[in-house]
C-alpha cells in the first residue's frame, strides 16, 4: 500500500505518510452464539429469523411478503459483506455483537409485516435505545436493485457503534465511508479484487454520486455539498438537511486514503476519533498536519485524472467538464471567471492548458491572493497534471507560490495539461464556526502560464 510504512509512490514522490496508524484486526466469527436485544419496540414479534449477526423480526405477514429461505439467504449474503468489508478495511462489528460490551444480534426490524406497534414504513438504520439497528420493507430485501441500499443500511450499524463520529456533527463522512465500504463489497460480490491490475467497472448503481466531486469540485472535502445551485453557498460537514444534490454520498475520499495513504488507516479514524473532532483534524492528530496538507493535495491532483487505480475507468465514467474551471487573462495572468466556485478549505480549481506547438515543457508561476475573501490567510498549492498517452499519470511538484514545471517526456492526452489548485489551508479562519472553518469563504489566485495557453472547459481531458 503507497504511503503505509513509510513507502512513496513511484509517480507521486511528494508525498511520504510515513508510518500511518493502522485499526485494531476485527474479528468475525462466521457462526455467532448471539442472543436477541429484547427492547421489540415495534412489540412482540409473531417470527424471528437468525442469521450469523442479524435476527429479523416481523409480524404475520412477514413469511408471506417474503418467503423464510429467501429471508435466510438474504441474511448470509449481507453477513458475507459485512465479513469482507471488516476483513479489507479493518471497519469492526459492533461491540455488543462480539463481546466486548454484549453477545447481542444487530436487530433488522421487518415492518409493514403486522407487527404490534407497526410503523408501516421504514428503509433506514435507527436506534433501539443506544443500540443501532436496520429497518426495512419487504422491498429491500425483494427489489434486486437494492441489494447494495441493504448492506449499506448495516454499513451503518457499524460506523454508529463507534460512538466516536457523530452523524449529527460528521454527517458527510457516514455516508461517503459507507459507500466506500459499498464500492469493496461490490468489486468482491463481482470477483473483483481491490487493488488488482486489470480495471473494473463498478456497477451502474455504485459509486454513481462520484460525479458531484467533478460537478462540484471548489467545495470542502468535508462538505454535504452546494445548497445553491450557482455555488454561492456552500454547506458544512453537517447540514445533510440541506445536501439537495446527495455530495456526501461520494466515496472517494475514503478510497483515496486507503489505496494512497493506508488500507486500514480510516479504521484508526474511527477507533481514535473524538467527537468534537472533524475526520481531518483527528487525522492530523494521528499523522500531522503537513501530511495531511499533502494527503489533500494529493487526492485533488489524483481526482483531477480519475487516478484511483483498478477504478479509473468507473470514476472517470463519472467526469464532467464543471470539474474545469474558466479563466480571464489580463495582462498574461489567467484568474478565475468564477469568483463563487474559487476554492474553499480543502476545495480544489482545475484549469486546462492546451500545450503549445513544440513545446518541451509546461510552467506555471502561482500567485495565490494574500488573504481569503473573510480576511483568512491561505495556505495553497499549485500542481500541473497530465495523463500521458500511454494512460500513465505525471505531476510536476506542488509549490505554495511561485513556479513549478512538468516536462513533457512523454505526450499529454489531447495534448492538454490541467493546473490544479489546491486550499490547504487547516487553520487560522477569521469566521470560523463551530467545526473549525468556514465553507464559504473563499480563496483567490492567479496564474502565469509559459508553454500553453488556456484549453476550452467543455469537455473532459482525462
Amino acid at each position: 500500500m503507497a504511503g503505509a510504512g513509510g513507502s512513496v509512490a513511484s509517480d507521486y514522490p511528494y508525498c511520504n505518510y510515513g508510518s500511518v496508524p493502522s485499526g485494531t484486526p476485527p474479528a468475525f466469527v462466521d457462526n455467532p452464539t448471539l442472543t436477541p436485544i429484547g427492547t421489540n419496540p415495534y412489540g412482540k414479534p409473531s417470527t424471528t429469523v437468525p442469521g450469523g449477526y442479524i435476527l429479523i423480526s416481523e409480524g404475520t405477514q412477514g413469511p408471506t411478503q417474503v418467503p423464510l429461505a429467501t429471508q435466510m439467504s438474504i441474511l448470509t449474503r449481507i453477513n458475507n459483506d459485512l465479513k469482507f468489508e471488516t476483513s479489507y478495511s479493518y471497519i469492526h462489528m459492533p461491540p455488543f455483537s462480539t463481546g466486548v460490551t454484549g453477545t447481542h444480534y444487530i436487530d433488522y426490524l421487518f415492518v409493514n409485516t403486522g407487527l404490534p406497534n407497526d410503523p408501516n414504513a421504514g428503509g433506514d438504520s435507527s436506534y433501539e435505545g443506544s443500540y443501532p439497528d436496520v429497518e426495512t420493507t419487504s422491498v429491500a430485501m425483494t427489489d434486486q436493485s437494492q441489494r447494495y441500499d441493504l448492506t449499506h443500511e448495516f454499513n451503518h450499524v457499524l460506523e454508529n457503534a463507534y460512538g466516536t463520529v457523530p452523524g449529527q456533527k460528521v454527517s458527510w463522512i457516514q455516508e461517503s465511508y459507507n459507500d466506500y465500504l459499498i464500492l469493496l463489497t461490490a468489486e468482491n460480490a463481482n470477483g473483483a479484487t481491490p487493488g488488482q491490475a486489470t480495471q473494473y467497472m463498478l456497477p451502474s448503481n455504485v459509486g454513481y454520486l462520484d460525479a458531484l466531486v467533478y460537478q462540484q469540485p471548489f467545495v470542502p472535502i468535508e462538505s454535504c455539498g452546494v445548497n445553491a445551485s450557482d455555488g454561492s453557498t456552500v454547506n458544512g460537514p453537517a447540514d445533510y438537511f440541506t445536501d439537495t444534490t446527495g455530495f456526501r454520498y461520494n466515496d472517494l475520499f475514503p478510497l483515496f486514503i486507503a489505496q494512497r495513504v493506508g488500507q486500514h488507516f480510516f479504521a484508526a479514524v474511527w477507533e481514535q476519533a473524538k467527537t468534537t473532532e472533524q475526520i481531518l483534524q483527528t487525522m492530523t492528530r494521528l499523522l500531522d498536519k503537513t501530511r495531511v496538507q499533502c494527503l489533500v493535495q494529493e487526492y485533488s491532483a489524483r481526482v483531477a485524472l480519475g487516478d484511483f487505480k483498478e477504478l479509473s475507468t468507473s470514476v472517470q465514467r463519472n467526469g464532467s467538464a464543471s470539474m474545469y474551471q474558466a479563466t480571464t487573462n489580463s495582462g498574461g495572468s489567467l484568474t478565475p471567471s468564477n469568483a463563487l466556485q474559487l476554492p474553499r478549505y480543502t476545495g480544489r480549481n482545475n484549469i486546462p492548458i492546451t500545450v503549445s506547438s513544440g513545446a518541451t515543457q509546461v510552467s506555471v508561476t502561482f500567485t495565490p491572493a494574500a488573504a481569503g475573501s473573510k480576511g483568512t490567510t491561505p495556505d495553497m498549492r499549485a500542481q500541473i497534471v497530465y495523463r500521458a498517452t500511454d494512460g500513465t499519470s505525471v505531476f510536476s511538484p506542488p509549490v505554495a507560490s511561485g513556479a513549478t514545471t512538468i516536462a513533457l517526456t512523454k505526450p499529454p492526452k489531447n495534448n492538454v495539461v490541467v493546473v490544479v489548485i489546491t486550499n490547504v489551508t487547516m487553520g487560522g479562519f477569521k469566521t470560523a464556526l463551530a467545526y473549525g472553518w468556514d465553507p464559504n469563504e473563499t480563496f483567490g489566485y492567479s496564474i502565469q502560464v509559459t508553454g500553453g495557453t488556456a484549453a476550452p472547459t467543455n469537455k473532459t481531458y482525462f
